[in-house]
């Protein structure tokens, strides 16, 4: 589905039930894909990068369903790997290994980096032109990982089982409001494309009251 120019978001089948998103920003430095799904999901998400001509493949954090399509786009397509610096290490384990290690506030080919740890410790989100591309940081409310709890708004946060450190994870997300953000991208659940700051502002609001 088109964001808008240069922005795509992309349902993919997946086997654990609800889909699985993945995201294609094309700035004015490179078309960069964001998240390659895991073992089951590498042909839909190799489709894509060869329909775009996706040059960068960027892993928000080290949860399976983000890196384990790495392997097959590396040797299908000709591209970049950059993953969260605070997380290259477990991915090296799992023979993910980086072109890039991304840190918070760099900006990777037109995007800038931040990182809010707590869903991994180096999980990251992403913002390009309003538009957080967010991973794990936020989810849908509607997601079957979305947290237990009363929602006002169209964002949660993680289920605290997903989460490798909860009480951070929910913290570190008041750290998106130094950022002008029009519109959400999420791996799970539904996205927020328009109020994407008001949708942050109410969940933080949530979390506090909580």
């Amino acid at each position: 589905m088109k964001v808008r120019p240069g922005v795509h978001t992309f349902d993919l089948d997946w086997t654990r039930g609800e889909p699985l998103s993945v995201h294609v920003v094309d700035t004015d430095e490179s078309t960069i894909l964001f998240g390659s799904g895991d073992d089951t999901t590498a042909e839909q998400v190799v489709a894509i990068a060869r329909e775009y001509a996706v040059d960068a493949v960027v892993v928000e954090h080290g949860d399976v369903d983000h890196y384990r399509g790495v392997p097959v786009l590396r040797a299908e397509i000709d591209l970049e790997v950059a993953v969260p610096e605070g997380d290259a290490g477990f991915l090296l384990d799992e023979d993910i290994e980086p072109d890039h290690r991304l840190t918070d506030g760099e900006v990777y080919r037109g995007v800038l980096a931040i990182e809010v740890p707590g869903h991994t410790p180096g999980n990251m989100a992403f913002l390009y032109d309003g538009i957080l591309i967010a991973g794990d940081t936020v989810a849908g409310v509607d997601s079957q990982y979305a947290a237990a709890g009363e929602w006002r708004g169209p964002l949660t946060v993680m289920d605290r089982d997903h989460n490798a450190m909860d009480q951070r994870a929910r913290d570190a997300i008041r750290q998106l409001t130094e950022y002008e953000i029009e519109a959400v991208l999420v791996t799970h659940g539904s996205n927020v494309l328009e109020g994407g700051g008001e949708a942050i502002h109410t969940l933080i609001q949530d979390l506090e009251d909580g």
